[in-house]
């Protein structure tokens, strides 16, 4: 499921008699991101080396695509997963993770945006 996307040889863009331009279209992944590949490589090595096992707690502060995609991978080897989050990012990221089943802690931002102060907490 994740990385089994198409190749797709661009057309349209590239013009007659220039190179050929493939692409590796990684939207089509579970939860529409390229790193979903990056989340199930970690998680799968760090279960191999027992560096977690079934019903641990995998914790990250992420902005959401990170989150989205390690909630999901989590998901699906019986991991639990905690993503620690800004309500300055989006609202629909925070959704995904909670779809996924995560627990998701929102850090209150300063006016809604991403400081330094933010990122000190």
């Amino acid at each position: 499921m994740i990385g089994d996307t198409p190749i797709l040889k661009l057309q349209k863009i590239v013009p007659e008699n220039a190179a050929e331009v493939w692409l590796k279209y990684e939207a089509v992944n579970p939860t529409g991101s390229y790193k979903d590949r990056m989340a199930k490589s970690v998680l799968v090595n760090a279960l191999k080396r027992g560096d977690v096992s079934q019903g641990d707690k995998v914790v990250e502060y992420t902005g959401g695509s990170t989150g989205s995609a390690l909630a999901f991978v989590s998901a699906a080897l019986g991991l639990n997963f905690c993503a620690v989050f800004s309500d300055a990012f989006s609202k629909s990221k925070q959704q995904t993770m909670e779809a996924f089943d995560a627990d998701v802690i929102v850090e209150k931002s300063f006016g809604k945006g991403i400081t330094p102060e933010l990122i000190q907490e």
